[in-house]
């Protein structure tokens, strides 16, 4: 049967070492060691929920004849006519209704491309983005003048992140000289595409506020002779910046650059200050459902020293390992990440400490709507040192909700737990670590208290560790404001 050009008015929406003596000094210098492996720079390697691609495209909906299913059921005509409307305009809803009728009429009735279209609309509604995309291919092979096809197939493309021949569907639209709302929405996937490989930068400040920067334990705790250090104050600024970009290579895959640097200045207790610099290079895959990308990095980390008498930033440690995260949309509500992280570590004067590591954590995010959603992970982490006290494993868990409230109100909690278990008993005590790790945060911000592109956010956080060895339990209340912005 003939099929007719009828492109309808779209509106679209477009929408992360051992003792050498007894000396108390060397129990801090111990104690600072701990807070390096675990505190010093580390970028979180918990993936953070990532954002649904654009949102299909609306559309308005003509009414079906009145009439019962039975009647309609005997009128191939209304029911060909109808679905080719449908399918013209896109509309996934209408054209499974039809569809379902149209399926059982005689085959004389029946038309293959009207098939092919009706499945390329109903399996790029379901998500299946390669089935869609090839029937598309197959009805305009058929008929190339389907504009209305056409559009679809250049929009599956997109969603699927093939784009390098979406944007040449696009370009073909839009050559044909379209009316002016279509071509307004082929001017916007354009430059979406175009976008979508361009340079991103974020980066924003915190104020610091930390009551027990050493990580010390109670106040006149003791073991045997020894007595432990007394806690430390600090006061100062946190900072972080990333910069990155894709470059989109047709077939879904991609090359990806990042460029990373955080750190913390203290202006009462400056040899606490840190700073840190990674940066990645490497491959990635995508569809509108998964993305998988491998990323070799090189970081660097400066660090004033703890607890030494010298306050300055000096090269700390270097680590050059890869990182392969992957993402995966379950359904529209559900997305599962996973990341692992092999490194090699090398430290400038405290060279037991050199190894390597490996970490995993694989969690699942919950989008219960527009205002809600929960998430929880679980990781693990795997460090060899040179010296096996200072090697251990560590299991963790953590679990976490976000709402959006009325009156403009937002709030995140998150509580963790893990433990974390040394390899060898430390020299001259004698133990072998056994940690149990407790934390919460809780962040509150107001949606409406905007300044340049800034969302101002209120951040209580607390930890706790409970060792079996007096010197390395401790407790830490913070709270900070946050500053951050993308652009």
């Amino acid at each position: 049967m003939k099929l007719k050009l009828l492109i309808s008015t779209l509106a679209v929406s477009t929408a992360f070492s051992a003792f050498a003596n007894t000396t108390e000094q060397q129990i801090s210098e111990h104690l600072n060691d701990l807070r390096s492996q675990t505190e010093v720079a580390i970028e979180s390697r918990i993936q953070k929920p990532v954002a649904r691609p654009i949102s299909q495209p609306t559309v308005q909906q003509k009414k079906l004849p009145s009439m019962s299913k039975e009647e309609f059921a005997k009128r191939p005509d209304l029911i060909s006519n109808a679905l080719i409307v449908a399918l013209h305009q896109s509309n996934p809803d209408t054209v499974s209704f039809l569809y379902s009728f149209y399926t059982k009429l005689p085959s004389q009735y029946q038309d293959p491309i009207v098939v092919k279209w009706s499945e390329a609309i109903l399996a790029r509604h379901k998500g299946n983005h390669d089935i869609a995309i090839t029937n598309y291919r197959e009805v305009l092979a058929e008929y190339s003048d389907l504009g209305s096809a056409r559009l679809q197939l250049a929009m599956a493309l997109f969603e699927n992140n093939e784009l390098e021949a979406a944007e040449d569907q696009f370009q073909k639209i839009r050559s044909e000289n379209p009316p002016s709302q279509i071509k307004d929405v082929v001017d916007q996937y354009i430059d979406a595409i175009a976008n979508k490989d361009r340079w991103t930068f974020s980066g924003g400040f915190t104020y610091l506020n930390d009551p027990n920067i050493n990580n010390a334990p109670k106040s006149g705790t003791t073991y045997g002779q020894w007595s432990a250090p007394k806690s430390e104050s600090a006061q100062g600024i946190g900072f972080n910046f990333y910069a990155g970009k894709k470059w989109s290579w047709g077939n879904n895959f991609y090359n990806e650059f990042r460029l990373s640097s955080n750190g913390k200045y203290y202006w009462n207790n400056k040899k606490y200050n840190e700073a840190s610099v990674r940066g990645s290079f490497g491959l990635g895959y995508q569809t509108s459902r998964f993305n998988v990308a491998m990323l070799p990095f090189m970081e660097q980390t400066l660090y004033a020293g703890g607890s030494s008498s010298n306050d300055s930033l000096k090269r700390f440690s270097k680590t050059g390992g890869a990182t392969l995260e992957t993402t995966y949309w379950l359904s529209s509500k559900w997305q599962w990440e996973s990341n692992y992280e092999y490194a090699e570590q090398r430290y400038m004067s405290r060279k037991h400490l050199n190894g390597n590591y490996h970490f995993i954590s694989s969690g699942l995010t919950y989008l219960a709507s527009a205002k809600q959603y929960w998430f929880g992970n679980i990781n693990y982490n795997r460090t060899a040192t040179r010296d096996k006290d200072d090697s251990y494993i560590r299991r963790g868990i953590t679990l976490g909700w976000a709402q959006e409230w009325p009156l403009g109100l937002s709030t995140r909690l998150s509580i963790n737990y893990a433990q974390k278990n040394y390899k060898a008993p430390m020299p001259i005590f004698g133990i072998t670590q056994r940690n149990k790790e407790y934390g919460a945060s809780l962040s509150l911000w107001h949606r409406a208290v905007h300044y340049w592109g800034i969302t101002p956010r209120l951040t209580y956080s607390f930890n706790k560790v409970k060792s079996n060895h007096v010197f390395y339990s401790y407790d830490k209340h913070r709270a900070f404001v946050e500053f951050s912005k993308r652009f």
